[in-house]
């Protein structure tokens, strides 16, 4: 399978990193100055990472309220036949935002292997990491939710409709 191109950038970014440090350390400078080079690549990582999680929490958001306009609209008597979603377009719309979402998180999950895989740990980067993986999957459970409930949704009505068919056609004309 084909590498992803930003964790192959970012692999061989860290790569050549990890050997000016060892350059670095070899002429003698101290691990902090020498690793100072992975910190900082590791810092910017971090300031991107907390602008998505904020990004993909307004999402989230997004998704909840639909979710919670969902369920107030099919309390209602009125709106009970209608928003059905026949040509599925809004359950492909949430699947395509939740595979997107999705490929976000294996992303973050390579990238905290390839700063593991020379070495580098940071609180910081774990921390980064885990926030962003947490609305991530929550984000996915939202997303997941309105699915079922669009599904469930669909359902009732359709056969709602239908019984309502069957008692037309049923009935003496």
């Amino acid at each position: 399978m084909r590498q992803d191109p930003v964790t192959a950038s970012i692999g061989e970014l860290l790569q050549k990193l990890k050997k000016v440090e060892h350059k670095m350390r070899s002429a003698g400078l101290p691990l902090f100055l020498a690793r100072l080079p992975v910190w900082v690549l590791c810092l910017h990582y971090c300031v991107m990472m907390r602008g998505k999680t904020t990004r993909i929490r307004r999402i989230a958001r997004r998704i909840e309220s639909w979710l919670a306009a969902m369920h107030e609209l099919v309390q209602k008597e009125e709106a009970r036949r209608e928003l059905i979603d026949i040509d599925k377009g809004m359950q492909d719309d949430i699947e395509a935002t939740k595979r997107t979402l999705l490929s976000l998180r294996e992303l973050c999950v390579n990238i905290g292997e390839m700063f593991s895989g020379i070495g580098f740990r940071s609180h910081l980067l774990d921390w980064t990491q885990n926030s962003f993986l947490r609305v991530i999957d929550d984000s996915c459970s939202a997303a997941i939710n309105l699915q079922n409930t669009l599904a469930s949704h669909d359902a009732r009505v359709l056969a709602l409709l239908r019984q309502e068919q069957a008692q037309q056609l049923a009935a003496p004309a």
